[in-house]
């Protein structure tokens, strides 16, 4: 991992005033719900999806667009450590807004009266953070194909896909396109069902192995993708 390029990219998404409006936006609205409907607790915080899509569109391929990467890799910086670096960066950052906005949350929850256990908010942090790490692997892969936000239109074309293979799934009653389906979504928001995972007894080693083997396998071929990229040092 290199901090420079870590804190490099933290730097552009704090500079891009549309992307923490759109950040501040999806953070801000589900918490209202702790004022005016403090019964539902931490539920209406919702998952990290948008977070991190907002966060991580582009992490790689906008450096390509831009020739960013071309400088980068001009220097003594390896290409699989820049993809690791991108990955991380952005899984910090909505790790790190996703504790601050747990801890208002749980902070207006408290003032209403409906305080959250511990358990719970040690359960919804650690939710989050596997969320951050698996998407923003994703996003990586999905960012390393095309230039640009390519790769925010490439995710939501595969959740799109999914929908559809589910719906054709459900009318024709084909369970192996069903699984499929299955799959393809719960690929594209790679994560752990952490209250099933603790109170299944024997303990499920499904989830962690395919979690696991997804985030590695993402970030495994975007750094192949990324090595294999032709890019041009010659200036415009």
């Amino acid at each position: 991992m290199n901090p420079t390029l870590i804190l490099t990219l933290w730097r552009q998404r704090l500079l891009s005033a549309v992307r923490m409006a759109i950040v501040a936006m999806l953070c801000g609205f589900p918490m209202l719900a702790a004022l005016f409907a403090p019964a539902a607790g931490l539920t209406p915080l919702g998952n990290a999806q948008g977070l991190m899509l907002a966060l991580g569109a582009g992490m790689i391929g906008q450096d390509v667009s831009s020739g960013v990467l071309q400088l980068l890799c001009a220097r003594p910086v390896k290409r699989s450590e820049y993809v690791l670096s991108r990955w991380l960066g952005v899984a910090l950052a909505g790790i790190a807004i996703s504790l601050v906005q747990l801890g208002i949350a749980s902070a207006l929850l408290a003032a209403r009266g409906y305080a959250p256990a511990p358990q719970q908010m040690a359960l919804f942090a650690a939710t989050r953070t596997l969320e951050c790490l698996g998407l923003s692997a994703v996003l990586a892969l999905l960012s390393s194909l095309i230039g640009g936000f390519g790769d925010l239109a490439l995710y939501l074309i595969a959740g799109l896909a999914g929908g559809v293979l589910s719906m054709t799934a459900q009318v024709k009653h084909w369970m192996w396109l069903d699984r499929i389906a299955s799959q393809l979504t719960s690929s594209l928001t790679p994560t752990i069902d952490l209250h099933r995972l603790l109170t299944a007894t024997p303990l499920q080693w499904f989830p962690i192995v395919s979690y696991a083997s997804t985030v590695t396998l993402c970030l495994a071929v975007a750094i192949v993708i990324v090595n294999r990229k032709e890019l041009s040092y010659a200036s415009g």
